[in-house]
């Protein structure tokens, strides 16, 4: 069975209490997800003491590393790829790598995520960005990260399954099989109420197509790093229920849940029973 986690705010931020209080209906969390941004701030700034207690319980750190302002909107001509690859940022990185190199556990490191898209000043389809300077700015931070000999990082891709446009594959801003640790996808069920994000969408209309294209890229471990249910114009605990379905995607180790109630409510509380099919997929 896959391993599940979760990214369940205010934890780790804050401790713990509240990813342990979704455990009491999922079962052990396995993954603690958090995010943090590059832009100056509070919570730009490297901190252990939220990273040792998720290690120190047993579970794996995913961290989800944002080049932007929080407040900045789409389009932040200082976190395109192009300006990350050509170096401007390059002291928050190595200062971050030397970081991360100090600890004596794995972090599994989330950059530049949903590049295939076109809402982040990253990615590939934002205006006078492209696929090229994706995989430019993700091996420059590769090569910080070595120089910085931070090597129990392990770097997770991860596009979006929806292609955004169309023509903006995520094929093509992959930077290479020895680049990449983790393949990964992220994926949400916008529910009927938001047709124009899809609509209601089983498990295998969302993620059949994107699944079959990541695998074939290379042979790493294959995460769906970031998933969320909408519980309007469908049944959303069986829709849990069929994406950890056994067997249905093989080459799944891990599946990261978007605990948050934002554009939808995607918690695994809403409804209830949401949580328990967890409980009773992964752990029968």
């Amino acid at each position: 069975m896959p391993l599940f986690g979760a990214h369940v705010p205010p934890s780790p931020y804050e401790g713990l209490d509240a990813l342990q209080r979704l455990e009491r209906d999922t079962g052990p969390l396995d993954i603690v997800h958090l995010f943090q941004p590059w832009a100056p701030s509070p919570v730009s700034d490297f901190h252990e003491e939220w990273l040792r207690p998720a290690h120190d319980s047993g579970r794996i750190v995913l961290l989800t590393w944002e080049p932007w302002h929080l407040d900045g909107g789409i389009q932040q001509a200082a976190y395109t790829a192009a300006r990350i690859a050509a170096g401007d940022h390059d002291p928050h990185i190595l200062a971050w790598a030397r970081a991360l190199a100090r600890l004596d556990f794995e972090v599994y490191l989330r950059p530049l995520h949903e590049m295939n898209g076109t809402w982040y000043p990253w990615a590939a389809g934002v205006p006078g960005s492209s696929p090229a300077d994706v995989v430019a700015a993700w091996r420059h931070l590769r090569e910080v990260f070595a120089d910085a000999g931070a090597d129990r990082v392990r770097w997770v891709w991860s596009p979006l399954c929806d292609d955004v446009p169309a023509t903006n594959r995520f094929e093509l801003s992959y930077p290479g099989t020895d680049a990449v640790d983790v393949l990964a996808l992220d994926g949400y069920n916008w529910g009927a109420d938001v047709p124009e994000y899809g609509g209601w969408r089983d498990v295998d209309t969302l993620f059949a197509d994107a699944y079959a294209r990541l695998i074939a890229l290379g042979p790493q471990p294959m995460w769906f790093a970031e998933v969320g249910c909408s519980p309007v114009g469908g049944d959303k605990p069986a829709w849990v229920a069929d994406l950890l379905t056994p067997g249905r995607f093989p080459r799944c180790a891990a599946v990261v849940w978007f605990n948050v109630n934002k554009e939808q409510d995607w918690r695994l509380s809403s409804p209830p029973s949401a949580a328990r099919t967890v409980a009773r997929s992964l752990r029968p």
